[in-house]
């Protein structure tokens, strides 16, 4: 397990998983009473390592507080965007692959009755001249 540190305005709580960490936020954000003000100190989460971690924002939106997270590589749905957009490169990556192999199995296949033809057609062509005509 992790250990959370959060810092929001005056207070720092020590939060020992991530779903503690989302348990004090969201007491943090029901303490604001449904009043955000616009200079609302953010709630900055930090890892073991000092790292920061999430950095969450209070906001109304139509009488809610959200929280939102503002660091891009922990955001939810950042990282599913990134994890579908990696999925869809792999996909296209191995259609494309498949389409060049079949492609290559085709030209080999081309190339295989060609050279049968020819070597068919060289055998025809020495049959015909090593037969003596009569006269």
């Amino acid at each position: 397990m992790k250990k959370l540190t959060i810092q929001f305005a005056d207070s720092t709580i020590e939060a020992r998983s991530e779903a503690n960490m989302w348990t004090h936020l969201r007491s943090i954000r029901d303490s604001l009473g449904g009043k955000v003000a616009e200079d609302t100190p953010h709630a900055t989460v930090t890892a073991e390592d000092g790292t920061l971690f999430k950095d969450i924002v209070f906001k109304m939106v139509k009488d809610k507080i959200q929280m939102v997270n503002l660091v891009k590589e922990t955001c939810r749905r950042q990282v599913e965007k990134a994890r579908k957009a990696a999925k869809e490169k792999a996909e296209k990556e191995a259609a494309r692959k498949a389409k060049k192999r079949e492609a290559d199995r085709r030209y080999r296949a081309r190339k295989k009755a060609e050279k049968a033809a020819a070597d068919g057609a060289v055998e025809i062509v020495e049959e015909t001249v090593a037969q003596p005509q009569m006269a």
